[in-house]
């Protein structure tokens, strides 16, 4: 006869532990991605608004690591004390960062940690990369230019001062001005950082039994996709180099011509290794 009451116990018992382990990697992946965004926050970025961050490798990371909620909640978490540190030094806002940061974070590796466990390979993660970036980076901009249009007061800072004298179109291409920075620094940072660090943590992680399960599919999968993923950013570097839009980016968000050159290189870079550096580490990491 089963004894009703240890299994039951027994159930109870592997609920806590996967609650705490849980809580547990929430904890270390605020923490990894707040002391990441301190260490590049010195790093110029379009009209002083926002970081370069590297550290969404972290979440990405615990995305696979624990699910969707554990990277949300740990980026959200992370994102707002990291601007309430670097507040400290003048260079963050954690009112805005609650405003526009702090949701787009979680919405983003939500669904980030949501379609990588539907889909476990490295070819869909470039599509997901390429996806949850761009409706978490929007997110972001989007609240950002609401914040400076009706929170700040334009005699203060120059960057309401910016928005708040133009319209609305504007408005919306300020958004896509910082839509674009922050997308491109981050796609490459988890599309090539990521499965090989996954790969290397794997046998850490086993004696916790968390699995990293990131299939590697043969190069001839992988490279037609991140082809198409490069051409599309290769269409983007067209639109700000070659089209009216560089136009607007320089006379009229006032971006310098080296700002806007930074931008076109940075979109060329990033298509040029999607078109070939996918293949090269898929072929590595398979025959390793």
């Amino acid at each position: 006869m089963i004894n009703r009451n240890g299994l039951l116990n027994g159930l109870i018992m592997q609920s806590n532990i996967r609650t705490s382990l849980k809580i547990s990697m929430i904890s270390i992946c605020a923490g990894l991605y707040t002391l990441s965004i301190a260490t590049t926050s010195f790093i110029p970025t379009p009209w002083g608004v926002g970081q370069f961050r590297w550290g969404v490798i972290f979440p990405a990371l615990f995305a696979i690591l624990g699910g969707p909620w554990v990277a949300g909640l740990g980026a959200a978490i992370g994102t707002f004390l990291g601007s309430y540190i670097l507040m400290l030094y003048g260079l963050s806002n954690p009112v805005l960062s609650l405003f526009a940061g702090v949701p787009a974070n979680f919405i983003s590796f939500f669904l980030f940690g949501y379609f990588i466990k539907r889909y476990r390979n490295w070819s869909s993660l470039i599509w997901i990369a390429l996806l949850t970036l761009f409706i978490g980076n929007f997110i972001a901009a989007f609240n950002t230019v609401i914040f400076y249009s009706f929170f700040v007061n334009p005699a203060l800072n120059k960057f309401a001062y910016l928005i708040q004298s133009n319209d609305w179109f504007i408005r919306l291409s300020i958004v896509f001005g910082l839509l674009l920075f922050w997308l491109l620094t981050m796609f490459p940072i988890i599309v090539f950082g990521l499965p090989p660090l996954a790969r290397a943590i794997s046998p850490i992680i086993k004696s916790y039994r968390i699995g990293v399960t990131l299939n590697l599919e043969s190069p001839s999968i992988v490279l037609p996709k991140s082809i198409v993923a490069g051409l599309g950013v290769l269409l983007i570097s067209f639109l700000i180099y070659f089209t009216p839009l560089s136009d607007v980016l320089t006379g009229i968000l006032r971006i310098s011509a080296t700002g806007l050159a930074y931008l076109f290189y940075l979109s060329l870079f990033t298509s040029g290794i999607l078109f070939i550096v996918p293949y090269i580490i898929a072929r590595s990491l398979r025959k390793s």
